[in-house]
């Protein structure tokens, strides 16, 4: 007897079993295997799931499709690209275009500045040429109220030759005083009881004023000496005045 186990198939298998036919022995037994794998496979798969069925999808559909596909991946590759782009580019425009209006804003402001301040010079200069302007005004508007003064008043004379006299250092010895023509009757008096005093009739000085003489002094009075003092003074005391007063 044989040592071999028998197979037997359950009856719940039996429906799974395929029956093998015997090929024909005439040469074509090979087309017949082909034909019968073939059908086997068309069998699992399906009249639906048939890639070449007749009715459905051709070697050159599926190409079509394929390139279809391979079209339609190129134009959302470059649709994306394109937006990408377009976004970079309107930023970097966004940029460029600040920073070329921020460089116009400053090149204005710059001009701006520049106007103002050659608007400001010529005022600044015409300023200062009319402070010098009514400051002279002012001198001779004094000199002249000055002048009249000393011709209804004879005193003022005396006192402005006083105050020369008073300037010279003790014991100078022989003193002349210059004074104008118009004014030598008024001082004669002045001089009578001075023995080493003399007046001089000087038409170079001015009438109101004086200058004195010794042999080693000599004293400026005269009207214009006076008034360059206190126009000094007063340019001095303007300029040390803020101009916000």
């Amino acid at each position: 007897m044989s040592d071999k186990i028998p197979v037997r198939i359950r009856a719940a298998d039996v429906g799974q079993v395929q029956p093998w036919r015997l090929p024909q022995v005439d040469g074509k037994h090979r087309v017949a295997l082909v034909q019968r794998e073939e059908s086997a496979v068309d069998e699992l798969l399906g009249e639906d799931e048939l890639p070449f069925a007749d009715g459905k999808l051709t070697l050159a559909e599926l190409e079509r499709i394929r390139e279809e596909a391979r079209q339609e991946g190129l134009e959302e590759g470059r649709r994306e690209g394109f937006e990408q782009g377009l976004e970079e580019g309107r930023s970097q425009g966004c940029r460029e275009g600040l920073q070329r209006g921020q460089q116009e804003i400053d090149a204005a402001v710059s001009r701006l500045g520049e106007m103002v301040a050659e608007l400001e010079s010529p005022l600044e200069t015409q300023a200062q040429a009319l402070e010098h302007c009514l400051l002279q005004l002012v001198i001779q508007l004094a000199g002249a109220v000055t002048r009249h003064e000393l011709n209804c008043r004879p005193e003022l004379v005396r006192a402005a030759v006083a105050e020369a006299l008073a300037l010279l250092p003790g014991d100078t010895g022989p003193v002349r005083i210059h004074v104008n023509p118009e004014n030598e009757v008024l001082l004669q008096s002045l001089c009578e009881h001075q023995e080493h005093w003399s007046l001089v009739a000087d038409p170079a000085v001015s009438a109101g004023g004086c200058v004195v003489r010794t042999a080693s002094s000599r004293v400026d009075q005269t009207l214009e000496s006076r008034f360059e003092q206190v126009a000094a003074q007063l340019l001095a005391r303007l300029g040390d005045i803020p101009d916000d007063e």
